[in-house]
């Protein structure tokens, strides 16, 4: 009963830390107590306003909320993804070149086989 209760307020605590963002860019890292970040992605979303439009502050209260609730920044979870994929596709090609390894090799003591 306790688990619920604990997500229940996690749930309510990053819900108000979300729609801090909709007002104040970096609310959800003043509310956690993080103040200098907090104020830097402030001073950022207001830039990226200014300069980007409502997208470039999006991305800032994305990144905020982000690094709120997860302690990791909107970048590093981008980065994370694409090393990941990466070490998938590295790990699927050495297994293609693996079985075309294997299947030469095959092919090879057939020829050597039917040569004999």
């Amino acid at each position: 009963m306790t688990q619920t209760a604990t997500q229940n307020a996690n749930v309510f605590a990053n819900g108000a830390k979300l729609l801090g963002e909709v007002f104040i860019p970096g609310a959800s890292l003043l509310m956690e107590g993080k103040f200098l970040n907090g104020i830097a992605h402030t001073a950022a979303g207001v830039g990226a306003r200014l300069a980007l439009g409502p997208v470039g502050l999006a991305l800032v209260c994305a990144d905020s909320f982000s690094k709120a609730t997860t302690d990791k920044f909107l970048w590093d979870h981008v980065s994370d993804t694409y090393n990941t994929c990466m070490e998938k596709r590295k790990a699927t090609a050495a297994e293609k070149a693996a079985k075309l390894e294997a299947a030469a090799q095959e092919t090879a003591h057939e020829t050597v086989a039917t040569a004999a």
